[in-house]
Protein backbone atom coordinates (compact mmCIF):
# COMPACT_ATOMS: atom_id res chain seq x y z
CA UNK A 1 0.00 0.00 0.00
CA UNK A 2 1.13 3.41 -0.51
CA UNK A 3 -1.70 5.92 -0.01
CA UNK A 4 -4.38 5.25 1.83
CA UNK A 5 -8.43 7.11 3.91
CA UNK A 6 -8.38 6.64 7.62
CA UNK A 7 -11.78 7.56 9.57
CA UNK A 8 -12.05 8.13 12.69
CA UNK A 9 -8.37 9.20 13.43
CA UNK A 10 -9.22 10.77 16.61
CA UNK A 11 -10.31 7.40 18.05
CA UNK A 12 -8.17 5.30 20.39
CA UNK A 13 -7.28 2.87 17.71
CA UNK A 14 -7.72 5.55 14.56
CA UNK A 15 -5.09 7.69 16.05
CA UNK A 16 -2.98 4.32 16.81
CA UNK A 17 -3.37 2.97 12.69
CA UNK A 18 -2.62 6.53 11.73
CA UNK A 19 0.83 6.55 13.62
CA UNK A 20 1.39 3.01 12.07
CA UNK A 21 0.76 3.45 8.57
CA UNK A 22 2.82 6.64 8.55
CA UNK A 23 5.53 4.81 10.02
CA UNK A 24 5.50 2.44 7.22
CA UNK A 25 5.76 5.23 4.80
CA UNK A 26 2.29 5.28 4.13
CA UNK A 27 0.26 8.02 2.69
CA UNK A 28 -2.56 8.69 4.65
CA UNK A 29 -5.71 11.22 4.54
CA UNK A 30 -7.59 11.44 7.95
CA UNK A 31 -10.87 12.15 7.47
CA UNK A 32 -12.33 14.32 10.62
CA UNK A 33 -14.41 16.41 12.25
CA UNK A 34 -11.94 18.32 14.24
CA UNK A 35 -8.56 18.27 12.91
CA UNK A 36 -7.73 19.80 17.04
CA UNK A 37 -8.23 16.06 18.73
CA UNK A 38 -5.57 14.65 16.29
CA UNK A 39 -2.22 14.27 17.63
CA UNK A 40 0.18 17.05 16.74
CA UNK A 41 2.86 14.57 15.64
CA UNK A 42 0.85 13.70 12.52
CA UNK A 43 1.00 17.38 10.81
CA UNK A 44 4.64 17.20 10.68
CA UNK A 45 4.55 13.93 8.46
CA UNK A 46 5.22 15.13 4.72
CA UNK A 47 2.87 11.85 3.88
CA UNK A 48 -0.30 13.29 5.78
CA UNK A 49 -3.12 15.24 5.41
CA UNK A 50 -6.11 16.32 6.49
CA UNK A 51 -9.80 16.18 5.23
CA UNK A 52 -12.12 18.22 7.84
CA UNK A 53 -15.85 17.86 6.93
CA UNK A 54 -18.84 16.07 8.58
CA UNK A 55 -19.42 12.66 6.85
CA UNK A 56 -22.45 13.90 5.95
CA UNK A 57 -21.05 16.66 3.95
CA UNK A 58 -18.76 14.42 2.28
CA UNK A 59 -18.38 14.09 -1.83
CA UNK A 60 -15.81 12.75 -3.78
CA UNK A 61 -14.25 16.20 -4.60
CA UNK A 62 -13.08 16.91 -1.46
CA UNK A 63 -10.41 13.86 -1.82
CA UNK A 64 -7.05 14.61 -3.55
CA UNK A 65 -6.86 13.32 -6.97
CA UNK A 66 -5.02 10.33 -6.59
CA UNK A 67 -4.92 6.71 -6.51
CA UNK A 68 -6.16 5.39 -3.09
CA UNK A 69 -5.34 1.55 -2.24
CA UNK A 70 -6.99 1.13 1.12
CA UNK A 71 -9.84 3.09 2.62
CA UNK A 72 -10.20 2.71 6.70
CA UNK A 73 -13.53 3.21 7.77
CA UNK A 74 -12.78 3.38 11.83
CA UNK A 75 -15.16 6.46 12.88
CA UNK A 76 -18.16 5.21 15.00
CA UNK A 77 -19.49 7.28 17.70
CA UNK A 78 -21.02 5.58 21.12
CA UNK A 79 -18.59 3.29 22.15
CA UNK A 80 -18.10 4.34 25.89
CA UNK A 81 -20.07 1.74 28.32
CA UNK A 82 -22.82 5.43 28.86
CA UNK A 83 -23.62 5.74 25.41
CA UNK A 84 -23.46 1.85 24.24
CA UNK A 85 -27.40 1.42 24.87
CA UNK A 86 -28.22 5.06 22.86
CA UNK A 87 -29.74 4.03 20.01
CA UNK A 88 -30.04 7.11 18.07
CA UNK A 89 -26.21 7.16 18.32
CA UNK A 90 -26.50 3.66 17.36
CA UNK A 91 -28.22 4.35 14.52
CA UNK A 92 -26.55 7.25 12.94
CA UNK A 93 -23.27 4.79 12.13
CA UNK A 94 -25.22 2.33 10.20
CA UNK A 95 -25.82 5.20 7.56
CA UNK A 96 -22.40 7.11 8.17
CA UNK A 97 -20.39 3.64 6.86
CA UNK A 98 -23.01 3.41 4.12
CA UNK A 99 -22.15 6.74 3.19
CA UNK A 100 -18.13 6.37 3.60
CA UNK A 101 -18.61 3.06 1.37
CA UNK A 102 -20.67 5.05 -1.22
CA UNK A 103 -17.39 7.53 -1.06
CA UNK A 104 -14.97 4.88 -1.41
CA UNK A 105 -16.82 3.33 -4.89
CA UNK A 106 -17.08 6.99 -6.09
CA UNK A 107 -12.79 7.42 -6.10
CA UNK A 108 -11.98 3.55 -7.08
CA UNK A 109 -10.62 3.22 -3.89
CA UNK A 110 -9.33 -0.59 -4.08
CA UNK A 111 -10.20 -1.66 -0.71
CA UNK A 112 -12.65 -1.26 1.71
CA UNK A 113 -12.10 -1.83 5.48
CA UNK A 114 -14.83 -1.48 8.00
CA UNK A 115 -14.45 -2.48 11.74
CA UNK A 116 -16.69 -4.89 13.40
CA UNK A 117 -16.38 -5.81 16.66
CA UNK A 118 -16.22 -8.95 18.94
CA UNK A 119 -19.59 -7.58 21.01
CA UNK A 120 -21.19 -8.93 17.74
CA UNK A 121 -21.04 -12.23 18.73
CA UNK A 122 -20.93 -11.73 22.65
CA UNK A 123 -22.95 -15.31 23.28
CA UNK A 124 -21.07 -17.68 21.24
CA UNK A 125 -19.79 -21.01 22.56
CA UNK A 126 -15.95 -21.32 22.45
CA UNK A 127 -14.53 -19.82 19.50
CA UNK A 128 -16.23 -17.37 17.51
CA UNK A 129 -17.78 -18.68 14.34
CA UNK A 130 -18.18 -15.99 11.85
CA UNK A 131 -20.39 -17.88 9.97
CA UNK A 132 -22.90 -18.50 12.90
CA UNK A 133 -25.73 -15.78 14.17
CA UNK A 134 -24.33 -13.09 15.94
CA UNK A 135 -25.62 -12.56 19.61
CA UNK A 136 -25.15 -9.16 20.63
CA UNK A 137 -26.26 -7.95 24.20
CA UNK A 138 -26.30 -4.09 23.88
CA UNK A 139 -27.39 -1.56 20.78
CA UNK A 140 -23.75 -0.95 20.14
CA UNK A 141 -23.09 -4.64 19.05
CA UNK A 142 -26.51 -4.30 17.47
CA UNK A 143 -25.81 -1.43 15.47
CA UNK A 144 -22.30 -2.93 14.19
CA UNK A 145 -24.57 -6.24 13.14
CA UNK A 146 -26.58 -4.30 10.98
CA UNK A 147 -23.97 -2.34 9.99
CA UNK A 148 -21.68 -5.55 8.42
CA UNK A 149 -24.98 -6.83 6.48
CA UNK A 150 -25.57 -3.13 5.27
CA UNK A 151 -22.10 -3.03 4.00
CA UNK A 152 -22.97 -6.35 2.32
CA UNK A 153 -25.56 -5.68 0.11
CA UNK A 154 -24.17 -2.02 -0.86
CA UNK A 155 -20.83 -4.17 -1.52
CA UNK A 156 -22.73 -6.03 -3.86
CA UNK A 157 -24.77 -3.23 -5.63
CA UNK A 158 -21.79 -0.89 -6.14
CA UNK A 159 -19.41 -3.52 -7.22
CA UNK A 160 -16.81 -1.91 -3.95
CA UNK A 161 -13.87 -4.30 -2.87
CA UNK A 162 -14.86 -4.97 0.81
CA UNK A 163 -13.54 -6.62 4.09
CA UNK A 164 -15.12 -7.36 7.50
CA UNK A 165 -12.50 -6.60 10.56
CA UNK A 166 -13.72 -7.99 14.00
CA UNK A 167 -11.93 -5.93 16.51
CA UNK A 168 -11.08 -7.48 19.75
CA UNK A 169 -10.98 -6.36 23.20
CA UNK A 170 -8.78 -3.20 22.65
CA UNK A 171 -5.81 -2.47 25.37
CA UNK A 172 -3.37 0.38 25.46
CA UNK A 173 -1.78 3.81 25.80
CA UNK A 174 -4.03 6.41 25.31
CA UNK A 175 -7.36 4.64 25.67
CA UNK A 176 -9.29 6.88 28.21
CA UNK A 177 -13.03 5.11 28.28
CA UNK A 178 -14.30 2.92 30.94
CA UNK A 179 -13.34 -0.32 29.76
CA UNK A 180 -12.13 -3.23 31.84
CA UNK A 181 -8.69 -2.61 32.16
CA UNK A 182 -8.59 0.99 31.98
CA UNK A 183 -10.84 0.68 35.24
CA UNK A 184 -8.35 -1.59 37.17
CA UNK A 185 -5.96 -0.12 36.58
CA UNK A 186 -7.10 3.08 37.50
CA UNK A 187 -8.86 2.06 40.36
CA UNK A 188 -5.71 0.13 41.52
CA UNK A 189 -3.06 3.33 41.65
CA UNK A 190 -5.83 5.07 43.00
CA UNK A 191 -6.51 3.25 45.95
CA UNK A 192 -9.72 1.85 45.13
CA UNK A 193 -11.11 -1.40 44.84
CA UNK A 194 -12.06 -2.24 41.77
CA UNK A 195 -15.89 -3.59 41.40
CA UNK A 196 -17.05 -6.99 39.22
CA UNK A 197 -18.87 -9.89 38.48
CA UNK A 198 -17.60 -13.56 38.70
CA UNK A 199 -14.95 -12.64 35.65
CA UNK A 200 -15.73 -16.60 34.67
CA UNK A 201 -16.08 -15.64 30.97
CA UNK A 202 -13.40 -16.40 28.69
CA UNK A 203 -11.51 -13.49 27.01
CA UNK A 204 -8.99 -12.46 24.45
CA UNK A 205 -7.19 -9.47 24.72
CA UNK A 206 -4.74 -7.18 22.43
CA UNK A 207 -2.50 -4.53 22.76
CA UNK A 208 -3.58 -2.02 20.61
CA UNK A 209 0.05 -1.80 18.90
CA UNK A 210 -1.14 -5.39 17.50
CA UNK A 211 -4.64 -4.62 16.51
CA UNK A 212 -3.24 -2.04 14.05
CA UNK A 213 -0.58 -3.99 12.45
CA UNK A 214 -3.43 -6.55 11.65
CA UNK A 215 -5.24 -3.95 10.37
CA UNK A 216 -2.43 -3.06 8.25
CA UNK A 217 -1.60 -6.80 7.20
CA UNK A 218 -5.27 -6.73 5.89
CA UNK A 219 -4.52 -4.06 3.77
CA UNK A 220 -1.64 -5.52 2.51
CA UNK A 221 -2.96 -8.90 1.64
CA UNK A 222 -6.37 -9.52 3.21
CA UNK A 223 -8.68 -11.27 0.68
CA UNK A 224 -11.69 -9.40 -0.33
CA UNK A 225 -15.06 -10.57 0.93
CA UNK A 226 -14.05 -12.04 3.64
CA UNK A 227 -14.34 -11.23 7.30
CA UNK A 228 -11.22 -11.12 9.13
CA UNK A 229 -11.06 -12.03 13.40
CA UNK A 230 -8.03 -10.01 14.98
CA UNK A 231 -7.06 -11.24 18.38
CA UNK A 232 -4.70 -12.97 20.50
CA UNK A 233 -5.40 -16.57 20.11
CA UNK A 234 -4.31 -16.54 23.54
CA UNK A 235 -8.02 -17.48 25.56
CA UNK A 236 -8.27 -17.29 29.83
CA UNK A 237 -10.67 -16.67 31.96
CA UNK A 238 -11.44 -13.26 32.19
CA UNK A 239 -10.50 -12.78 36.29
CA UNK A 240 -7.07 -14.23 35.06
CA UNK A 241 -6.29 -10.88 33.16
CA UNK A 242 -7.15 -8.65 36.04
CA UNK A 243 -5.01 -10.93 38.52
CA UNK A 244 -2.54 -10.25 36.09
CA UNK A 245 -3.01 -6.65 35.64
CA UNK A 246 -2.86 -6.12 39.75
CA UNK A 247 -0.33 -8.24 40.59
CA UNK A 248 2.07 -6.00 37.82
CA UNK A 249 1.16 -2.95 40.09
CA UNK A 250 0.86 -5.08 43.68
CA UNK A 251 -0.41 -8.33 44.32
CA UNK A 252 -1.21 -7.11 47.94
CA UNK A 253 -4.24 -5.14 46.60
CA UNK A 254 -7.65 -6.54 47.20
CA UNK A 255 -10.26 -6.92 44.29
CA UNK A 256 -13.62 -6.75 44.30
CA UNK A 257 -14.67 -9.95 42.25
CA UNK A 258 -18.03 -11.21 42.34
CA UNK A 259 -19.52 -7.76 44.28
CA UNK A 260 -21.40 -6.93 41.16
CA UNK A 261 -24.48 -9.46 40.49
CA UNK A 262 -24.99 -11.15 36.63
CA UNK A 263 -28.14 -9.76 35.27
CA UNK A 264 -28.27 -12.92 33.11
CA UNK A 265 -27.33 -16.40 33.68
CA UNK A 266 -25.51 -16.88 30.12
CA UNK A 267 -21.71 -16.07 30.36
CA UNK A 268 -21.08 -13.55 27.05
CA UNK A 269 -17.65 -14.96 25.50
CA UNK A 270 -14.73 -13.56 23.70
CA UNK A 271 -12.85 -16.12 21.85
CA UNK A 272 -11.51 -14.97 18.40
CA UNK A 273 -9.81 -17.68 15.94
CA UNK A 274 -6.99 -16.03 14.27
CA UNK A 275 -6.17 -18.67 12.16
CA UNK A 276 -7.28 -17.65 8.80
CA UNK A 277 -5.98 -13.85 9.08
CA UNK A 278 -2.57 -15.85 10.07
CA UNK A 279 -3.38 -18.10 6.92
CA UNK A 280 -3.67 -14.87 4.73
CA UNK A 281 -1.85 -12.56 5.94
CA UNK A 282 0.86 -13.59 8.06
CA UNK A 283 0.06 -12.24 11.44
CA UNK A 284 1.46 -13.77 14.62
CA UNK A 285 0.50 -11.98 17.86
CA UNK A 286 4.35 -10.26 19.19
CA UNK A 287 3.24 -8.39 21.59
CA UNK A 288 2.11 -10.44 24.81
CA UNK A 289 -0.82 -9.36 27.28
CA UNK A 290 2.18 -8.73 30.48
CA UNK A 291 3.92 -6.65 28.17
CA UNK A 292 1.56 -4.56 26.74
CA UNK A 293 -0.47 -3.95 30.20
CA UNK A 294 3.49 -3.33 31.93
CA UNK A 295 3.16 -0.87 29.16
CA UNK A 296 -0.21 0.69 29.55
CA UNK A 297 -0.04 0.83 33.30
CA UNK A 298 3.54 3.24 33.04
CA UNK A 299 1.38 5.39 30.34
CA UNK A 300 -1.82 5.94 32.73
CA UNK A 301 0.96 6.34 35.69
CA UNK A 302 2.71 9.06 33.72
CA UNK A 303 -0.67 10.86 32.67
CA UNK A 304 -3.51 10.36 35.67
Amino acid sequence: MKSVIVTGGTGFIGGWLIHYLLSQGIRVCAVVRSKNRLLAEFSRDKNFCIIEKNYADLSPNDFPHEHWDCFYHMAWEGVSSEQKNDYDIQLKNVLMALRVMDLSGAIDCEKFISAGTVAEYVFCDGMMDFSQKQSPNDFYGAAKVATHYFLDVQSSRLGVPYIWAVLPSTFGERRSDNNIITYTIKSLLSGEIPQYGSLDQMWDFLHVSEVVRALYLIGEKGSLGKTYGIGSGDHRKLRDYIVTVRDMINPELPLGIGSIKHNTKQLTSSCVDISELTRDTGFIPEVRFEEGIKRTISFIKDNM
